[in-house]
């Protein structure tokens, strides 16, 4: 799964793609080179972001962003998973929070 944030219009946007790929995390940021401030202001309520390129991103947004899914018994049993797997490799931090590496793309969305 994915956060997807668009910031190439004045409004930009966040939305969690891939929602049932437990597998990997990563911050996707769609670019009009408006710098780290803007990106920062894009991801709040979603997530924070590191000093050293990274983000984390709160449990609770990432199952709000997931919709209709968070009712799912099944993605949900799937999710837990992926946060016990992070929490074992070290990647929860408090709030709780899952520590997700930044891409940056130019061009369309997904």
């Amino acid at each position: 799964m994915y956060v997807q944030v668009d910031l190439r219009s004045p409004a930009a946007s966040t939305a969690l793609l891939e929602a049932d790929d437990f597998r990997s995390l990563k911050v996707v940021v769609l670019n009009d080179d408006g710098g780290a401030g803007r990106l920062a202001q894009a991801l709040a309520g979603v997530g924070t972001l590191e000093a050293d390129g990274h983000a984390c991103l709160l449990v609770e947004a990432l199952r709000r962003l997931s919709g209709e899914r968070a009712a799912d018994p099944g993605w949900l049993a799937g999710f837990d998973a992926m946060i016990g797997d992070a929490r074992a490799r070290g990647w929860l931090a408090a709030g709780p929070s899952l520590r997700a590496h930044l891409e940056s793309q130019q061009g369309s969305p997904r």
